[in-house]
């Protein structure tokens, strides 16, 4: 179990980085067709790589964020919690939040495929669709992982990779 905990931080990893490219090619591009504005030459199809890029940025960065815990947290309700109630509430939000990647990953690959299938494309500059959404489903699957590696944290069978 160890050595998928560690395949799965690694890719995280991977993802992460893959992300921040994406933030700067995003970033660029913006001061890029702003730039070429107050010339009269936008970038054709801005819209559609923002849209792509923002998928890309927000989708493959969840599962290290998820990792390092650097995301929104709701600790205000687990500390709450009578800490003897504590060791019950945890596995629920853990196996509530498996649940969820698990579905969010399932589905996203069945519209990746759907997209695939159909040939959509965007508006503008007609660029696949599917890769974003494959990319992001992935990373849904992914942190499914990620918050079972915590939830088995959680009852002390694994340590973090």
């Amino acid at each position: 179990m160890n050595r998928i905990f560690a395949a799965t931080k690694t890719l995280s990893q991977y993802m992460y980085w893959i992300s921040g490219v994406a933030l700067a090619c995003l970033m660029l591009l913006t001061v890029s067709d702003v730039v070429l504005r107050i010339f009269n030459r936008p970038i054709t199809g801005v819209y559609d790589l923002t849209m792509m890029l923002g998928g890309v940025i927000i989708g493959l960065a969840i599962p290290l964020s998820t990792w390092k815990g650097s995301h929104v947290y709701m600790g205000f309700f687990i500390e709450a919690v009578p800490p003897n109630w504590r060791k019950a509430v945890l596995p629920v939000t853990h196996g509530l939040g498996i649940f969820l990647f698990l579905l969010l990953g399932w589905r996203l690959m069945m519209y990746g495929i759907r997209l695939y299938q159909q040939g959509e494309v965007s508006l503008t500059i007609h660029i696949p669709l599917y890769p974003v959404v494959f990319s992001v489903g992935i990373s849904c699957l992914l942190s499914s992982l990620v918050v079972l590696e915590q939830l088995l944290a959680v009852f002390g069978k694994e340590e973090k990779a």
